[in-house]
């Protein structure tokens, strides 16, 4: 792994002959660079203390000059002209020994940044099949170029960066391959349009908080994050320094974990025991995320639940089916270890063995290890199931006790190596990157903060602020909506994930020039990261060129505008519908747009049904049910013979929802809801 040098060697440079030059620069400045048109584009580097330093672009041949400051800082603005193919030289000196940059562009660039949906790389492994031929065609693009900021983090503002390749590449399949996928066909597709250069800026980190990316200053209107602050004021800056005091702390505590678990007694597993009285556990539902009942907490959680075996069953093998499990468990019957797992994305398959089955009432306990994130048995409920020799099969969904036996709210955090603390991806991964002159940025972020979705709605807007902020403009701002993840329900339940949807929707109704690419017919059951990322890249460029470039287009899926009662029934009005609302065909989600690939479960359930799905309606009770919908113009009409006097209406509001409304220019509708029993509406009655 790279480490990060406060200004890097002179590999980075683009240098004559001479053996050392008189100026460093970051790499944002090297060979293949663009340059955003039509601006004063700030360069700057280091230098001798007090040295006059002379910028020269070939476009306009224009010495640009300045002094450096007793440290041997410097910084110059210079007029770039508007975009076009030809490929220009930047010279720059502070004496002797000048620094010649070569193939230079000038056009349009953009910022890209997240978690690992944006990192996804192009040849991603499940991709690979699908963006082969992009792969193989990436020369064929010579004036998109490409900047990858190196993964690093730090615990105060950095003033440089390590880049991937040195500095700038051009598109190839060598430099493609591992970039990100919606950062390339997002550039693509602006370059094929515009027929200008393009850079793109990726910056990204899998699995990190939206607070890890914002910084000190713009995390201080949210009181929480103040601990994580001052913590993060204590670390060293040196990664071997925080490597070696993690490893200590995580000695200590791995020796306290198992004694500190009230759930056993050494290896004794205390609460599997069919004796053990759970009379004062909550109650929860399962399938289902621990976290709805214990909010933002990982540890050691143990779930027992009461079956009736039947006698034909007793003394013979029986088969057990748990779904998926996050992270780890340990499972028993009557205190009998009957199956370990750990791996948190696989199904738990078990074989209980004969001897321990006996008719009647048993105990099946199951002792979660929840790592991080969210946690749990997150499956179907057709996934879980007790099946005896016969074939027939005991529902094991439903409510289940449980309880926590051991938090891990103190467990060590590598902070070596981890991003997932406050400002550190800012200060290391976009702080450097001021105040390079970018057109704008687009974020893919969200997963990892789906858990405090509402505080989400703050701050989202809070990051874009911030960054805006530190480039002193209000540059255009693109945010992917969350695809459908996760297994679908039977039934409507609350989601997590809709609500962060919801959050990201709402930072392009509080802030001017921004943006949401609604992607929620792109997810898949079985995987968090989707492979269809083409259709988000041009989802991306089709509202930047829209929005920023004058094309006259329909850039966005179906909006909810309005609704009204109906008797039995409620009409919802819709806008950007093109020429009119259509419900996406059978068929079409099975196959992506470009190539062919097996797609997740949710994906093919989508495309088994002809008709409007995805909608719910409730009553003044607030239960919710399935909805009949039906297209009427530019509007839908809901109801339900569940709700004779409905009061409120969602559409696609699930962690994945079955949802097929488009308009006529083949774009999704998005997900939305017409009650907030928090007090927020968007229609009135």
């Amino acid at each position: 792994m790279k480490r990060l040098l406060f200004f890097p060697l002179l590999a980075l440079l683009v240098v004559g002959c001479a053996p050392k030059a008189s100026v460093e620069l970051p790499p944002l400045f090297t060979d293949n660079m663009v340059f955003q048109q039509n601006t004063s584009a700030p360069v700057w580097g280091t230098t001798a203390p007090k040295a006059k330093v002379t910028v020269c672009p070939s476009w306009d041949g224009k010495n640009y000059t300045t002094i450096a400051d007793p440290d041997g800082k410097w910084s110059v603005n210079i007029d770039t002209p508007e975009g076009n193919y030809d490929s220009y030289t930047l010279t720059i000196s502070a004496g002797k020994d000048p620094v010649t940059i070569k193939d230079v562009l000038v056009g349009e660039v953009w910022l890209c940044s997240g978690q690992s949906n944006m990192e996804m790389p192009v040849e991603s492994w499940r991709a690979v099949r699908i963006n082969k031929e992009d792969i193989e065609k990436a020369s064929d693009y010579p004036y998109l170029r490409l900047l990858y900021v190196t993964k690093t983090t730090g615990m105060s503002p950095r003033d440089n960066f390590v880049a991937e390749n040195d500095g700038w590449t051009k598109s190839e399949p060598s430099t493609v391959r591992t970039f990100s996928a919606v950062a390339y066909y997002f550039g693509r597709a602006l370059q094929e349009k515009l027929q200008v250069p393009v850079g793109v800026i990726e910056s990204c980190w899998g699995g990190t908080i939206i607070e890890a990316w914002i910084s000190e200053g713009g995390l201080k209107a949210f009181p929480e994050t103040l601990p994580g602050i001052e913590k993060v004021k204590t670390l060293s800056e040196s990664e071997i320094d925080r490597e070696n005091t993690f490893r200590k702390e995580m000695d200590r505590f791995v020796a306290k974990e198992k004694t500190d678990d009230k759930g056993l007694d050494g290896d004794k597993p205390l609460w599997a025991a069919p004796g053990f009285d759970d009379s004062s556990w909550k109650i929860m539902r399962l399938p289902e995320k621990v976290q709805t009942l214990w909010p933002d907490l990982n540890g050691v959680f143990w779930f027992r639940k009461e079956v009736d075996i039947p006698a034909s069953w007793a003394g013979k093998d029986l088969s057990l089916s748990l779904g998926p499990i996050d992270d780890f468990d340990e499972t028993y019957l009557d205190g009998t270890l009957v199956g370990k797992g750990t791996q948190w994305n696989k199904a738990r398959e078990y074989v209980v063995p004969g001897n321990i089955v006996k008719a009647g009432k048993s105990v099946l306990c199951i002792r979660v290890t929840d790592d991080h994130g969210n946690g749990g048995l997150y499956g179907s409920a057709d996934l879980m199931f007790l099946e005896g020799p016969d074939g027939k099969k005991l529902p094991l969904d439903g409510n289940w006790r449980v309880e926590m036996s051991l938090s891990f709210k103190d467990r060590p955090v590598n902070t070596a190596r981890e991003p997932n603390l406050m400002s550190v991806l800012y200060n290391a991964m976009i702080n450097p990157l001021v105040p390079y002159s970018i057109k704008g940025a687009v974020w893919y972020q969200g997963e990892s903060n789906a858990g405090k979705a509402h505080r989400y709605r703050d701050l989202l807007p809070a990051m874009i602020n911030d960054w805006r902020s530190a480039w002193g403009e209000d540059f255009p701002f693109y945010i992917v909506q969350l695809t459908g993840y996760t297994p679908v329900k039977d039934s409507p339940a609350e989601s997590s994930w809709a609500e962060l949807r919801e959050a990201q929707d709402l930072a392009s109704k509080s802030l001017e020039k921004v943006g949401v690419a609604c992607a929620i017919d792109l997810g898949e059951a079985d995987d968090i990261h989707p492979v269809r990322k083409i259709e988000v890249g041009d989802r991306l460029a089709l509202l930047a060129l829209t929005n920023d470039y004058g094309r006259k287009t329909v850039a966005e899926g179906p909006r909810f505008d309005s609704f009204s009662k109906e008797s039995g029934s409620i009409r919802v009005k819709f806008t950007s519908v093109a020429d009119g609302l259509r419900v996406m065909p059978s068929g079409e989600f099975a196959e992506p747009r470009y190539g062919s690939v097996a797609v997740g479960s949710g994906l093919v359930k989508r495309a088994e049904s002809g008709k409007l799905t995805g909608f719910q309606i409730a009553g003044a009770d607030k239960v919710w049910y399935w909805a009949d919908a039906v297209i009427n113009g530019d509007e839908v009409v809901v109801s339900s013979k569940e709700v004779p006097d409905p009061v409120a209406v969602r559409y696609g509001w699930a962690d994945n929802p079955v949802c097929n409304l488009f308009n006529s220019v083949g774009l999704p509708a998005y997900p939305f809801r017409t009650d907030d029993w928090q007090g927020i509406t968007y229609g009135k009655l």
